[in-house]
């Protein structure tokens, strides 16, 4: 064996499970040193099942490894979930100009037909279609099948983020229209002074250019 070789723990448990159980067959039978045929016949049932099982191996092993993968992950996204600083540090990002969940959920809007319709400023926008998420066999969904069920609910939360994505950034630009509007009166007079102050410095330059040429 080559050094620093990976050895799937799959295997070591799965040859463990198989070696313990013929050790606790093989004690029980041997008991009172009395072998009869029918514990012979149970060996050899348990040495077909053996190789049966090695056989379709990867099969069960994918469901075993996704089960238990799905257990620890849900266990590990609880225990975060139960930390309160934990999750503070969840919603809250390093770049200022990064998406967070409060500033979605800060946008106030309403859905009306095929509209984005705001309410702070009733201004209406229209829905961009979702093309990228599809409803397959999980809309024909019955609350028993919890597979479909859950696809189905995975499904409408990412469409609802989706939304609220539009929402936020249809919102975005609705507050750089109106606070360019406000600022436009202030910034006109500015504007204004500053076209006079241009054209007084351009009139003195060309006639300080005139006056050294006269002297030349």
């Amino acid at each position: 064996m080559e050094e620093n070789t990976l050895v799937d723990w799959w295997i070591i448990t799965r040859e463990t499970i198989f070696f313990l159980l013929y050790l606790i067959v093989m004690s029980f039978f041997l008991y009172g040193n009395e072998i009869k045929q029918w514990k012979a016949w149970v060996l050899f049932i348990l040495y077909i099942v053996h190789i049966i099982l090695m056989k379709y191996s990867q099969k069960y092993e994918v469901a075993i490894k996704t089960s238990l993968a799905n257990k620890m992950e849900i266990r590990a996204l609880k225990g975060l979930a139960a930390d309160p600083h934990t999750m503070k540090l969840f919603h809250m990002s390093p770049r200022t100009n990064a998406i967070s969940i409060e500033m979605l959920n800060k946008v106030r809007y309403r859905l009306q037909d095929n509209y984005i319709v705001f309410e702070d400023t009733g201004i209406v926008r229209p829905l961009i279609p979702i093309v990228s998420i599809k409803l397959g066999e999980e809309q024909f969904a019955e609350p028993d099948d919890k597979a479909l069920m859950a696809r189905l609910n995975l499904k409408r939360a990412v469409t609802k983020i989706i939304v609220k994505l539009q929402a936020f950034k249809f919102n975005q630009q609705i507050k750089r229209t109106i606070d360019s509007r406000i600022r436009l009166p202030l910034v006109t007079p500015l504007m204004r002074e500053v076209e006079k102050d241009d054209e007084t410095d351009i009139g003195e330059l060309f006639e300080s250019d005139g006056e050294e040429q006269q002297e030349e």
